[in-house]
Order: structure tokens, then sequence, then C-alpha cells
């Protein structure tokens, strides 16, 4: 898995600095149709790096949707890339060297009429919440994998959607999935979802979800996540119960307090894992830069449920249309 992490970063830094030549060399450069804009006087070192890092990786996804085009259309040039990269460090007792980085990268294709996306991410399920690696669903071994897959759907904003990629420990797979919501009242919503799925060597796979959000005042909100696995390796079900209340501070910051209970069905109903923390978060120097700091505690089976105490640090960019 570590050798999948470094994998993931290499590439990262590989395709920043590899577009960065291709911008200044190649002629028909996208930057080179436009007229050349100075950045204004008050962005500094950070909002230059942002922006360039941003160009080149919209540089890639036009060079990747081109490959899709039909001779002589520009649809491809449309083409961007959008996601995030977080890094961070998570010690806690019995692991104070435990660190963290996720990565995530959306392409859509113009050329394929925006119903394809090529996604790149850290492990297989791209718009999952995240947690500290500690808690972590461990449905399957290296779960965290990176994963790179082509998603299909008929319509932007159609509930069902395919996916074919290579993840888990070098596995090909197919999934499908459906989601979905629906307001009982403007105050109460519920959003489920259902994901059937093969790897070559894990065999099959399915999750249930089913969330509950209500909206309290002044923006703050109370949600219950409820999640089921199945395993086929195993014939059993992994499940995750989680609550979490989320008080905004200021325009920038908010705090999340969570509590989550995990197990299993076999070889009978238990519990595996308890995990509390209260999650600030804050974006006040930009509106695409975040910083969290996390204490956490974990009570885990396999370390006979004694609480391991912890603190998460770390920081997250945004970029593209997110």
């Amino acid at each position: 898995m570590f050798k999948c992490r470094l994998l993931a970063s290499l590439l990262l830094l590989w395709l920043w600095v590899n577009n960065q030549a291709l911008g200044q060399s190649d002629t028909t450069s996208v930057e080179r149709d436009k007229p050349q804009q100075n950045p204004p006087a008050t962005e500094s070192w950070l909002d230059n790096w942002h922006s360039n890092f941003s160009e080149s990786m919209d540089y890639t996804a036009q060079r990747l949707d081109e490959f899709f085009a039909l001779a002589d259309s520009d649809e491809h040039e449309n083409a961007r890339a959008e996601g995030r990269v977080r890094f961070g460090w998570e010690p806690r007792t019995r692991d104070l060297a435990a660190q963290d980085f996720r990565f995530r990268v959306r392409v859509k294709l113009p050329a394929l009429k925006d119903r394809v996306d090529l996604m790149l991410s850290d492990d297989e399920s791209y718009d999952r919440q995240d947690s500290i690696r500690a808690a972590r669903d461990a449905v399957n071994e290296n779960r965290d994998s990176t994963t790179l897959s082509l998603r299909y759907q008929e319509e932007q904003d159609s509930p069902i959607s395919h996916r074919i990629g290579a993840g888990r420990r070098g596995q090909l797979f197919a999934k499908s999935q459906y989601e979905s919501d629906y307001h009982f009242t403007d105050f109460l919503k519920m959003d489920y979802d259902a994901e059937l799925y093969y790897y070559t060597r894990d065999q099959l796979g399915a999750e249930l979800g089913l969330d509950f959000t209500y909206l309290l005042a002044d923006e703050k909100y109370l949600r219950f996540n409820n999640r089921y696995y199945y395993r086929d390796r195993f014939e059993d079900w992994f499940w995750r119960h989680e609550v979490q209340y989320l008080r905004p501070l200021t325009q920038e910051s908010a705090i999340l307090y969570t509590f989550v209970t995990k197990g299993l069905t076999k070889p009978n109903h238990h519990l595996n894992e308890v995990y509390t923390s209260a999650r600030w978060r804050t974006n006040y120097l930009r509106s695409w830069l975040y910083f969290e700091l996390e204490p956490f505690v974990i009570w885990l089976r396999k370390e006979d449920f004694k609480p391991s105490y912890g603190v998460a640090m770390r920081f997250e960019f945004y970029y593209g249309r997110q």
C-alpha cells in the first residue's frame, strides 16, 4: 500500500512538472492561443502556484480528451480537471508515526459528451467522506490503494452510474451505483445509495447506504450515517453507524463532532471499533486551502479496546471547479 501511495504522489508531481515544461515548449498549447495576462500585483507566490498547478492539470485533461475527439473537433479544449490533495500527520498512542496522504482527480471528457469521467484516487470510493486512517472502513485489505477508473453516466444528473477500472491490490473491477435523496421537509433529508461490484480476486461485493440529515438553526446540522458492506470472500456483512453534529464558528471555520461504531456479522454480530473526534476546519487564508485539527479517541478490538488518544493535523487544497 505504501508503494501505491508513493507511486501516486510521484505521478501527481510528474504531471505538474511535466506539464509546466510542455506548456512552455508546445506551440499548440492552449495558453499560446489566449491573450497573455499578467497576474495582478497583489497575488502572492501561493496564488501563482495554485493557478499554475490548476492550469497544468487542465492541460493534461485536454491532451487526454484529445485522444477521444473527432477529427477537426476542438471540443477537447474545454476539458477540465478538478480534485483535491491532502497531507496529514495523525499521531496516536501506540502509533506516533501515522501519516496520511489522500488525493482525488476527476477529468470531464467533453469529446464524449461529458458522459464519461476519468477518475484517479487514493481509494475506490471517490466521493466517500474522510476520517483518520486508523478508522477507515477496512472492508477489504488495502482498500486504500490507488484506483484508476472510467465512470459513465447517461446524463450528468442521472442517479445511475457505472465504473470500470483497476485498484485494490491491482485488481480489475466493474461497479454499478445508484444514489438519490428524498426531502421529507425543508429541514429533514434522506440520502440513499446502493452499489454492486465485482473484483477479479475478491469477487462479488455490495454496499448499501442510508443517511438522514436534520438542519438546525444557524446552519447547524445533525447527520445519522448508516452503511452496510457485503463481502463475498468471507460471506459476511460489515456495518458502520455514525452520528455527526456540525457547528459553524465563523464564515471560514466550523467544528464537526463525530461518533462512530463499526463491526461484523461473523462469526456473530460483534463490535470491532469505536471512534469519536472533534474536527476543527478552516480556510481563512484562501478559499481553496483548508487546515484541520482533529483530536480523537479510538478503541479497536485488535488492541483489546484500550483507548488510543491522538490528534490529526492536515492541510488540503482544491483545484478546478469544486
